[in-house]
């Protein structure tokens, strides 16, 4: 009795402690090299910590202090949030676009399916080279064509407008195919009886798709809306292999002015405490993402 009982204990214990020991390795990467550098970049916020080589001194409050007062630092907080703003919807509408377009059973379907996705499985880094090539003044191809075709070159990358909307542009195709997965998921999951019982009711394809596919895909909408924001704030890479912030730092965001500022000008401290506001202006987009999103019933 006493073994069975033994044995019994030493069975919960395997079903309670294996789960842990599966979590185990990938609870050490993210203590490591997540955790532990965000407690640190907090503290290094507090200090004048200039990189390797140099002691962090404590100053309190100052970086905060200093970084409001930054009008470069305000200036690329702005471009980051009009970034934001102008790219969601374009991101959202084309990404929703496709998905409707190609879970429709047209021919080569998986041909355009694989198509639309391929640029996603390029890095960022080598999607800005592409299109700096593409469309840089002196000798890119986009102004080569309009040379053949007669029109004469136009300023592209030193045009702060053209650069603007040419990272927009970008990203949108860059990433459209990603979250065009997604929303395909999210369409193939509504039931077909909904759509049966509209037809049968009389309702066209415009009132099927306001009335029960727009309902439907809130879950994947609000998923989507937060991970594309997410993604666009820390859009680096991209921004420093296609346009390198310029013109006229027109194309400076937030995340590259945080790089150049701990790498470029080595104050380590300061670019801390814009990455802690920066983390908190993400934390409020997100929060106040979900906080629309239980209002308007999508979770």
């Amino acid at each position: 009795m006493a073994k069975k009982e033994q044995s019994f204990k030493s069975y919960i214990f395997k079903q309670k402690a294996v789960p842990y020991v599966f979590l185990l390795p990938n609870l050490l990467i993210f203590g490591t090299f997540i955790i532990t550098p965000a407690i640190m970049g907090v503290y290094f916020s507090f200090t004048s910590f200039r990189g390797l080589g140099d002691q962090p001194q404590w100053i309190g409050w100052q970086n905060y202090v200093d970084l409001f007062t930054d009008p470069s630092l305000f200036r690329a907080i702005l471009n980051t949030i009009y970034l934001v703003a102008a790219t969601l919807p374009i991101v959202f509408f084309f990404s929703l676009l496709l998905a409707l377009i190609l879970v429709q059973p047209l021919k080569l379907r998986a041909f355009f399916r694989a198509t639309y996705y391929w640029p996603v499985m390029i890095s960022f880094l080598v999607v800005g080279m592409i299109w700096r090539w593409i469309l840089r003044d002196s000798m890119g191809y986009f102004n080569g064509v309009l040379d053949t075709l007669g029109i004469g070159r136009i300023e592209t990358l030193l045009n702060p407008r053209f650069a603007w909307w040419s990272v927009v542009f970008v990203f949108t195709w860059s990433r459209a195919g990603y979250y065009m997965i997604m929303f395909m998921a999210a369409l193939l999951s509504i039931p077909k009886q909904l759509y049966e019982a509209a037809e049968i009711d009389g309702a066209n394809r415009i009132q099927r798709f306001l009335h029960i596919t727009y309902p439907s895909l809130r879950p994947a909408r609000l998923m989507i809306f937060i991970l594309a924001g997410m993604e666009i704030f820390k859009i680096y890479p991209l921004v420093e292999s296609f346009t390198r912030g310029g013109p006229n730092y027109q194309t400076e965001f937030a995340v590259r002015y945080i790089y150049e500022t701990a790498f470029a000008y080595r104050q380590i401290g300061m670019a801390s405490a814009m990455s802690v506001v920066m983390i908190i202006i993400v934390m409020i987009f997100t929060l106040g993402n979900l906080v629309w999103a239980k209002r308007t019933g999508a979770i």
